[in-house]
């Protein structure tokens, strides 16, 4: 199966799911007058990437979990919302969950995996 997505270079197992998220932020004088109308003076947006996995063996998982965990930053290639194109940027991770632990056909796997990563620099 191709491996689209890597970490570092490293390429990893494609996701189950892979959910984009956009969080625009405006100037601290964008506000809406008394009449509702809203004055909005957009700064920039952030692009956000929530990752899914399905069964992982540990060595799978340890595999993505050694490219991420507590780096500021981290090489990421992946398919731009924004852009439609596949690209390589800067970003961060938070937010992990694993699932439980599982024998499944004999073999130990974790039930899931998953995180969010969230850009360096604004789109």
């Amino acid at each position: 199966m191709e491996r689209p997505f890597e970490f570092n270079g490293v390429p990893v197992v494609t996701p189950i799911t892979f959910q984009p998220n956009l969080a625009t932020t405006s100037t601290e004088d964008s506000d809406r007058t008394q009449d509702l109308v809203m004055h909005n003076t957009p700064m920039g947006t952030i692009q956000s990437y929530s990752f899914g996995w399905g069964p992982l063996t540990p060595e799978e998982a340890a595999k993505i979990i050694s490219q991420t965990l507590n780096r500021s930053s981290f090489t990421l290639r992946y398919l731009n919302f924004v852009t439609g194109q596949w690209e390589t940027g800067q970003f961060y991770a938070s937010n992990y969950s694993p699932g439980s632990l599982k024998t499944i056909d004999g073999v130990f796997k974790w039930e899931s995996l998953s995180f969010n990563v969230i850009g360096i620099n604004p789109v």
